[in-house]
């Protein structure tokens, strides 16, 4: 009944498999069209799975171990370590006893689970459907081609994997989304000159975990990568995907990129890629950042580069986030519950100080601050004197507000800060709960930039769908939504905001939807020039006074920014050309 020339009716009646038994099981389904064998070859082949089922029960690592667990308790019970000679303390023993018994609870549990099937009840074994993909021992010759869209999973979701992975992936970092293992496996169970191709998110080209990825894929032979930046293809998710085709061969010295600009095709989508298809040489990518870009564009980036230094550098390496209170609703207050804390207690306004949220800023204009902080960082109630035997310490505390107990120090911020101490005692106990702190609750994380606050900088939102950035000189704190760079460099300030360098941002950091994330590491890498002459230099400040000034008033300022536009890309020694792919984009 079977169509190929192996009689495979002798092993069905005998139970008797081996690997020859299922690749011809297999191919024999796929070609019958007969019902009958078809449902015979089902129930072997359904057989043959459940023996090898049982198999990988037997060969469970997990219970090799159970018995390394059992013996380490029996150790401990004899009160010896592993060479029999060392003695536990009784308080040692039984902790350690104890930490024994519960972790042995939990492997007999997962063994369990996968004896009873669950752990591989939906797993889906691509030996077993792909069996022609096995050489005559049972070990995989690998695949032609690997099509993928790999999960979409975050790093935070996945942690009781990661020593496994850590382990087993060349790409693995402690950040790394679940993708980026999908792409490694990808690739390992290809043959020699498999085809692979992954639509997968592109953060893997700047992100900070994607640098052994971007390691792992120079190596291999790339043919091209389609970037579609922010557009969203998929309704339910926003995702920033790009397509990446390659070959498990030697590299070569250039593939092909694409960046997807539209998701309307006229002449369909194949000929509008192959209309805009740019190549980018191997050599001019680093492992730091990949910027997947037009050869025009690609070309001209280049050039600056050349003529230029990175912002870290220019601005020495100093740029810092914004403050993190941990707890928002406690420390961070309006205008008018500043004001009552300051009638309540004068010395209230010691600890209170301007804040901005990203929320709060425009593109040059330093605005008016609607919200305060209360500033008590980590140390300043020890340097304030508070001693390390604490006075304020009592046997039964005695609540001084409300229903609230408190004790020890809080006594020392409620004589010296009443209105303070007032405001931030309902919130104790969230505050106490924080991961980051001072030396007490009410006190803020360790932070040694809190000067560079009280200096002039210059100001930014991490996340821009325009360029937004502004000077301040009223030592404004802010959220960690928004950076600083204590410079008053106001040509930096002009470029900046400047179409050139909205341009470089959207070369260098990762896109959201309709803009970008401004992360230090990527953001810090666009190119400033090295020299600029001090007519350049001179001419750019006055127009940024005037456009602060005229933004002071409410005037439009669309013209002086033009103006601005026009020097900056004269420092970048543009030309008209160039000026039109910076227009354009």
């Amino acid at each position: 009944r079977f169509p190929l020339d192996i009689d495979l009716t002798d092993a069905f009646k005998k139970q008797q498999f081996n690997l020859d038994t299922y690749k011809t099981s297999v191919e024999a389904y796929r070609k019958t069209s007969d019902k009958k064998a078809k449902s015979e070859l089902t129930a072997l082949i359904k057989k043959i799975k459940e023996e090898y089922t049982a198999t990988i029960y037997k060969r469970d690592p997990r219970r090799k171990k159970l018995a390394e667990i059992r013996g380490q308790i029996a150790l401990v019970q004899n009160n010896v370590d592993l060479f029999g000679t060392k003695k536990l303390s009784d308080k040692d023993k039984v902790g350690e006893e104890k930490r024994l018994t519960l972790l042995l609870e939990q492997k007999e549990k997962k063994l369990k689970e996968a004896e009873q099937g669950t752990m591989y009840r939906n797993a889906f074994e691509w030996r077993f459907e792909f069996p022609e993909v096995l050489d005559k021992d049972g070990n995989y010759e690998g695949f032609d081609l690997i099509i993928a869209n790999p999960p979409y999973i975050r790093q935070e979701e996945f942690k009781d994997l990661k020593p496994h992975l850590k382990s087993h992936f060349k790409t693995y970092t402690g950040t790394s989304d679940l993708y980026v293992f999908f792409a490694e496996l990808g690739f390992e169970i290809l043959n020699g000159k498999g085809q692979f191709s992954y639509i997968m998110p592109n953060k893997w080209m700047q992100a900070g975990y994607g640098k052994p990825v971007r390691s792992f894929l120079r190596a291999q032979k790339i043919h091209s990568i389609i970037d579609f930046g922010d557009l969203q293809i998929f309704d339910e998710a926003t995702t920033y995907p790009c397509i990446i085709n390659a070959e498990k061969n030697e590299a070569v010295k250039s593939f092909d990129s694409v960046l997807i600009k539209t998701l309307t095709f006229s002449h369909g989508f194949e000929e509008y890629v192959n209309s805009i298809r740019n190549t980018i040489l191997i050599s001019e990518l680093s492992d730091e950042t990949w910027i997947i870009t037009s050869g025009k564009e690609q070309k001209l980036l280049n050039r600056i580069k050349s003529i230029s230094v990175s912002l870290s550098e220019y601005v020495n390496g100093e740029a810092y986030y914004g403050i993190k209170t941990g707890l928002t609703e406690a420390f961070l207050i309006d205008e008018e519950t500043k004001d009552r804390l300051i009638k309540e207690d004068k010395k209230s306004k010691e600890l209170i100080a301007p804040f901005l949220l990203g929320r709060d800023i425009q593109p040059y204009l330093t605005p008016e601050v609607r919200n305060y902080v209360i500033l008590i960082p980590k140390g300043f109630t020890i340097k304030k004197n508070l001693p390390k035997s604490n006075p304020y310490h009592v046997d039964e505390p005695t609540p001084r507000y409300g229903n609230m107990e408190y004790n020890d120090a809080s006594y020392w911020l409620t004589d010296n800060y009443p209105a303070i101490a007032k405001h931030l005692l309902p919130f104790r106990k969230k505050a106490e709960a924080r991961t980051d702190q001072g030396d007490y609750w009410w006190e803020l994380r360790a932070c040694d930039y809190y000067p560079k606050f009280l200096g002039t900088k210059i100001m930014y939102q991490s996340f821009q769908v325009k360029p937004c950035f502004l000077i301040d000189e009223n030592h404004y704190y802010c959220n960690n939504s928004m950076w600083i760079l204590p410079t008053d460099n106001r040509l930096l300030l002009a470029i900046l905001n400047s179409k050139m360098g909205w341009w470089l941002i959207s070369k260098y950091c990762t896109a959201i939807q309709n803009g970008y994330q401004l992360i230090w590491k990527y953001f810090g890498e666009i190119p400033i020039p090295k020299v600029v002459s001090k007519e350049q230099s001179k001419a750019v400040i006055a127009i940024v006074n005037k456009i602060i000034s005229a933004k002071e008033k409410g005037a439009d300022t669309e013209v002086l920014e033009s103006e601005i536009d026009k020097i900056i890309y004269s420092i970048y020694n543009l030309t008209p050309s160039e000026i039109k792919i910076i227009e354009q984009r």
